[in-house]
């Protein structure tokens, strides 16, 4: 039973890597598309990169959690 525990952890760490790639690039694309298009000014770009790098951050954890099985808010598998 434990086994399947662990594939259900690992696809729901998965889904976590995929909902914080949407949440963190959706922003990011529309910053971009508006500093191309000139409806804002280049500054925005700033807080951008910044949105992106804890983004990236997090992304990173959650992809390295459903590679080895672990739930989104465990830090160890469950036993």
């Amino acid at each position: 039973m434990g086994f399947f525990r662990n594939i259900w952890d690992g696809l729901l760490s998965l889904g976590a890597f995929a909902l914080t790639v949407i949440v963190f690039a959706v922003p990011a694309w529309a910053t971009y598309s508006s500093v191309s298009n000139n409806l804002m000014s280049a500054w925005f770009y700033v807080p951008t990169i910044g949105m992106v790098y804890v983004g990236l951050n997090l992304a990173i954890a959650f992809l390295r959690k459903a590679l080895d099985g672990i739930a989104p808010l465990r830090d160890r598998k469950r036993r």
